[in-house]
């Protein structure tokens, strides 16, 4: 509950502050592509590994901005807790999942020259799971609670056409959560990622 309202009380922020970012006067408008590298772990569960994402980005604003994402995403972690698990599953295991991850974040450049910017952002991220090697690594659970939420913290870069952000993203995850009888396994885990970015402005 209380993660849930802490969720909701983010996106109306994020909502309000949005709006006052596209109604300034010098509202500036960009769209770009970009592409990441993320680490992605789950508490108690699984050793960080490397993922990709790629997608394009919105933004709108200037000195406060509303940055809208669509990406694919795909990460992996290592199994270093086997017994969470209902069947017997090997030590580094690899769990692989793919999202389309649709992050809303609100930002703000405390450094704001017109080919180089420092900014802060935040927001939450709606993930929508795609796929997961899950049944592979035990066939007696099943996938449970595919859309995911997120929030995302993070700071970086604008110089000329060019971003570079480093952004945390934690979740609360559900997919061990369900056995193939319908009963609930007991597990919920929280994931954490990091990711790197690098993105190119073709509207700016």
């Amino acid at each position: 509950m209380i993660k849930n309202n802490f969720f909701r009380r983010l996106c109306c922020l994020v909502a309000v502050i949005a709006g006052l970012s596209v109604f300034q006067a010098n509202a500036q408008f960009t769209i770009g592509v970009k592409v990441a590298g993320n680490g992605t772990n789950y508490k108690d569960l699984s050793s960080l590994a490397a993922g990709a994402d790629a997608g394009i980005f919105m933004r709108i604003g200037d000195q406060f901005y509303f940055q809208p994402e669509a990406c694919y995403s795909f990460k992996r972690s290592k199994i270093n807790n086997p017994s969470s698990f209902v069947s017997e599953v090997q030590q580094n295991t690899e769990l692989r999942q793919h999202f389309i991850d649709v992050p809303v974040l609100l930002g703000y450049n405390f450094i704001n020259k017109e080919n180089f910017k420092v900014h802060l952002f935040l927001g939450p991220r709606f993930g929508f799971r795609i796929g997961s090697n899950l049944k592979d690594i035990d066939p007696l659970l099943d996938e449970n609670g595919n859309l995911q939420w997120a929030g995302q913290v993070g700071f970086g870069f604008d110089f000329w056409r060019f971003t570079l952000d480093a952004r945390y993203d934690l979740a609360s995850d559900k997919l061990f959560n369900k056995l193939k009888d319908g009963q609930s396994s007991g597990n919920s885990f929280t994931q954490h990622t990091i990711i790197v970015s690098l993105g190119i402005k073709f509207i700016k």
